[in-house]
Formats: structure tokens, sequence, C-alpha cells
């Protein structure tokens, strides 16, 4: 099936275990390409905000800062989420992600979503993560995610698209009034 987003249809299939596997595309790490505002290395980029510094930027269809830190769980991303997504440097915001690899070389993911928030989980976010920590040869290129909501595997293929795998669940249904498609 084929998933239309803000970014573009997106490739998915359900497979024999119940889960999803959708493919999110390719890493786009210019600085031109998350965006920024000037031009940098996207593997160490010059932002810091508390605790957080040196960041990895990838878009994933959306813009992304990825923090490296030892435990995600104990930085304070409520606070420090808003002012680094609203920092001169991102022209479009960013979403703010904050990982943690772990002993089994999983990566605990903490997001703090452009104009929504803390987040259970971020696709997006979690496929930036990956990336983030491929690039920095902190994981291999593929791992499991470790996000509020749940596991993801996350795998950059060879061909640079990321797949993202994980489970799905119906989270409403709804009807509407045909007359409402105006003719349709």
């Amino acid at each position: 099936m084929r998933i239309e987003t803000i970014s573009g249809l997106l490739a998915a299939e359900m497979l024999a275990d119940g889960r999803v596997a959708v493919d999110m595309g390719a890493p786009r790490t210019e600085w031109r390409e998350i965006p920024l505002a000037r031009a940098m290395d996207t593997l160490h980029v010059e932002l810091a905000a508390g605790p957080l510094s040196d960041p990895v930027c990838t878009n994933m269809g959306n813009p992304h800062a990825t923090f490296f830190v030892p435990d995600a769980e104990a930085v304070d991303i409520e606070r420090l989420g808003p002012r680094l997504e609203h920092d001169s440097l991102f022209p479009e915001r960013a979403n703010i992600g904050v990982a943690s690899i772990t002993g089994d070389g999983a990566i605990r993911l903490r997001v703090w979503e452009r104009g929504a928030g803390l987040t259970l989980a971020c696709g997006s976010g979690a496929c930036a993560a990956l990336v983030a920590a491929a690039r920095r040869r902190l994981t291999g290129r593929s791992a499991a995610v470790l996000v509020d909501g749940g596991r993801l595997e996350i795998a950059w293929r060879e061909d640079g698209h990321v797949v993202m795998t994980g489970p799905a669940a119906t989270s409403f249904e709804g009807s509407f009034d045909a007359a409402l498609l105006g003719g349709w």
C-alpha cells in the first residue's frame, strides 16, 4: 500500500507477523536540505542548550536535530525542546531528538516534535536517530529504536533508503456524509 504524507508517498507493507514496514525514503544530510540557516557540517552542528550540544541534523521528510547523551531519560526535553525547535538555525523549525545508545546497541529516543511537543513515538525521528548514530559510527546501519510508545526496527539499506518496521493499530474509525465530497 501507499501512504500519502505531506512529504510525499511512502510504500508500506504488512508483514506476516502483523507488523508494518514503511520505506521512509533516503535521508537528506546536506545543510541546505535540512534546511539550516547557514552552511555547516550536519554531523557536528553548532548548537547547544543546557546539557545538549553537538547534534546531528537529518531531514527525513522533515528536519531533525538528534543529540546523543548518556541518559535520554535525564534530559528535561519539555523545557529544552521548545527553545531548540525555534532556534534561528532552523528556518522551518525542527524536531528535537534526545538519544542514548543502550548496552545492547539499541537507541533509546525521546522526541520533541515541532508544533506538537513531547510525543510517544515519532517515526521520522526514529529514522533520523538511526541515520545520525550510523553516521557517527555509534551503531551499524540497523538498530532497534525504543520510544515511549514502543519499539521500532530501523534499517538504513545499502540503496540509501531507510525502512521503519513496527506494530500498527487502529487509532480511530469514522464515517462522513458522502454529500460532503461535493459530487465526487
